[in-house]
């Protein structure tokens, strides 16, 4: 695999904004770096195990990892977004969101792609979802949202991790656990901060180029790794 393929494909949830790099010099970043070592301990790095987040738009991306590497690297993914008052949750690969957060609401999805449930006030949700020819239909409005979610509310989850993402200041992250148990955070479109864990273990098809990537960079602290790329990185 190239560096630049796999460049490619740690950035498939970003949209790296180019003018990120104009605010900040790379002095500024080191310090924001640091801060954000500081504040990831060892209980707060096991989100971003979990956890990927991205943005795109005016939208935040999670994607929740898979524990089950034959369903590829992540288990389903959901874009959250609140706009004028309003909050929306678009759901990919419904079935897996579902047993995180169980619901009596049944979606054929051999029909339908996505689910999009939008919380209009505090208590009231609207369903909608995208069929396979990208057509938006309705499925059910004004759902009480205590009784569609008994027991684990997914509009109280993500604002969690929303702001969670938003308090460390990053753009979003990578894990792959199938190339590594590293975790990357993206602080600019160009600079990138690694975690480097003591029990590092990477794919060995890909470590030699990981390793000579990681030597671009300078350890900050004790296992992080920060590094700046000549080029802007994006989304492909």
């Amino acid at each position: 695999m190239k560096l630049s393929t796999i460049i490619f494909t740690t950035c498939i949830f970003l949209t790296l904004a180019s003018c990120t790099d104009s605010r900040f010099s790379d002095q500024q970043i080191e310090i924001k770096a640091l801060d954000i070592v500081e504040d990831l301990d060892s209980i707060k790095i096991k989100t971003f195990y979990e956890w990927g987040f991205g943005h795109r738009g005016k939208a935040d991306i999670f994607t929740k990892h898979s524990a089950n590497a034959d369903s590829g690297f992540y288990s389903y993914s959901c874009f959250y977004l609140k706009d004028s008052g309003r909050i929306k949750l678009s759901v990919g690969r419904f079935e897996n969101f579902k047993k995180d957060f169980p619901c009596d609401l049944f979606i054929d999805t051999s029909k339908y792609y996505k689910v999009d449930f939008i919380k209009i006030n505090d208590t009231t949700v609207h369903i909608s979802a995208i069929n396979n020819q990208g057509h938006n239909e309705i499925i059910s409005e004004k759902i009480i949202l205590n009784k569609l979610f008994i027991t684990n509310d997914p509009f109280k989850k993500f604002k969690s991790l929303h702001d969670f993402k938003d308090s460390l200041g990053i753009l979003g992250n990578f894990y792959r656990p199938d190339i590594g148990n590293f975790i990357q955070f993206y602080l600019s479109s160009q600079h990138i901060l690694t975690y480097l864990p003591d029990n590092l273990n990477l794919n060995p098809k890909y470590s030699n180029v990981w390793l000579e990537e990681f030597r671009t960079g300078k350890a900050i602290r004790k296992n992080w790794n920060l590094r700046k790329h000549e080029n802007i990185l994006d989304n492909g």
